[in-house]
């Protein structure tokens, strides 16, 4: 069976914060009904991508892309609930109102009870409503557990299987990630790359990439080494073969700096 298009997607993204590049390509899909994962180190721009995503945000350059009446919502990490009850703000998105009142209730809120001196979990439990309620094609949530305590947790895992949204979460909450998820997308490096297992399969699979590149690294030192001895002794070599070499030689060593640059990324991740 083909491959299913996707119905939101980003292609060759590229955004700088100031003068520090935060997205050098970035491709993402999501096809209808996947439940995906970001994955990233703190401050790799997982927040920034979901907005983007959401259209929210503009990149520097880079497509996105959409299917036509795409309805997508976005619940921020901190969420600002504002309205006279919770019922109003949860179908100020353009939900039904009997819609919005059974997300409050599914979650243990009061349709009626004010706005005014919610707790950070009602906050995130306000939102989540709200955005269950607009019935979206594509769901973004941005650290969705955060304050929830574990009745709100599978509460928000029972309507996330029975959704049929595509979905791309961002979570520190690593068990949470690995019953609800089905793909990984890394943001590392500037980049996106992709597994088509849930998370419970990640850190085999980073590692992996993170030993692939150490002995790619390893290669072309030594294969810098040698390039090396065979530009300084060959003196009798003709001017334009060694200035070729002398090219050569320095297009390696960039590549070796870019590998190094990674590997030093990804040490930063692992501690932090």
């Amino acid at each position: 069976m083909a491959a299913r298009p996707p119905i939101l997607a980003l292609k060759d993204v590229r955004l700088a914060d100031g003068p520090r590049a935060l997205f050098d390509g970035v491709d993402l899909g999501l096809e209808p009904g996947v439940r995906a994962c970001l994955v990233g180190r703190n401050g790799a721009g997982k927040s920034t991508l979901l907005r983007i995503l959401a259209g929210m945000q503009t990149p520097d350059a880079g497509e996105r892309t959409q299917t036509p009446a795409l309805r997508i919502s976005l619940v921020a990490q901190e969420p600002k609930i504002a309205g006279e009850t919770l019922a109003a703000y949860a179908s100020a998105g353009g939900a039904a109102a009997h819609e919005a009142e059974a997300a409050l209730q599914a979650l243990g809120l009061d349709p009626a009870r004010t706005t005014a001196g919610l707790s950070g979990g009602e906050r995130q439990r306000v939102a989540l409503a709200r955005a269950f309620a607009e019935r979206p094609d594509v769901l973004l949530l941005d650290e969705p557990t955060n304050h929830l305590d574990i009745f709100a947790i599978e509460t928000l895992e029972a309507m996330l299987a029975a959704s049929r949204a595509a979905m791309l979460i961002v979570s520190h909450d690593r068990a949470f990630l690995g019953r609800v998820t089905q793909r990984c997308f890394w943001l590392e490096d500037r980049r996106i790359w992709r597994l088509d297992k849930g998370f419970a399969a990640f850190d085999a699979w980073s590692a992996a990439i993170a030993a692939d590149q150490a002995e790619s690294l390893r290669r072309l030192s030594k294969t810098i080494e040698r390039e090396t001895y065979t530009f300084y002794s060959s003196i009798t070599a003709r001017r334009s073969r060694n200035e070729g070499r002398a090219r050569q030689l320095a297009a390696l060593r960039e590549r070796k700096a870019e590998l190094m640059h990674d590997r030093r990324r990804q040490r930063e991740r692992t501690a932090a």
